[in-house]
């Protein structure tokens, strides 16, 4: 009998034994810290690397100028000479000078009906004096610059058409106007 209670001491402490280390396991789990990242922080690691891939404070952009920030659905960041814009969808995108200008004045990324950027501000067909970049709308907008017109929209069926006839190295040339609505 008393070999039988010696063994099933030893079961009772080393089943208590076994509940004191599961315990102290889920204590340390629960107290760990946990890496995770960030929406925010996601968005500033794809805008500073594709920054320093231009060039960091030598690209076109320039210097940083504070963090990256919300900005309508998605986040953005300031640079001496334009912004970037970033959603896991599009990816970081830059934009300078007057198309930045007329995307902001139309209420950018948290209030025009562009979207985001899709594509890095890059010189239009018309030659180097000509800027474009795309944007995420379903209609697949774009706002097309050049110096001696500047920076209008195009969009929907009117920039499917243009397309096809060359955009602004075809027939019609560059936009000099927003479209309008005439009934």
């Amino acid at each position: 009998m008393t070999g039988q209670q010696g063994r099933s001491g030893a079961v009772a402490r080393a089943a208590r034994g076994l509940v004191a280390l599961a315990a102290g396991l889920t204590c340390m789990a629960l107290l760990a810290p946990v890496a995770a990242a960030s929406p925010i922080g996601d968005a500033d690691n794809a805008m500073t690397a594709a920054w320093k891939d231009a060039g960091g404070d030598t690209s076109d952009l320039g210097a940083k100028q504070g963090e990256a920030y919300a900005a309508g659905a998605g986040f953005a960041q300031d640079f001496a000479h334009g912004k970037m814009f970033f959603t896991p969808a599009t990816g970081p995108r830059l934009m300078m000078g007057a198309i930045l200008d007329k995307y902001e004045s139309l209420g950018g990324p948290a209030a025009s009906d562009l979207g985001f950027p899709t594509a890095n501000e890059v010189r239009g067909l018309a030659g180097p004096e000509s800027r474009v970049s795309t944007f995420s709308a379903s209609d697949k907008p774009l706002i097309y610059w050049t110096a001696d017109h500047g920076a209008f929209v195009v969009r929907g069926a009117i920039n499917a058409a243009w397309d096809k006839l060359g955009s602004s190295g075809g027939a019609l040339g560059v936009p000099t106007s927003d479209e309008t609505y005439d009934g």
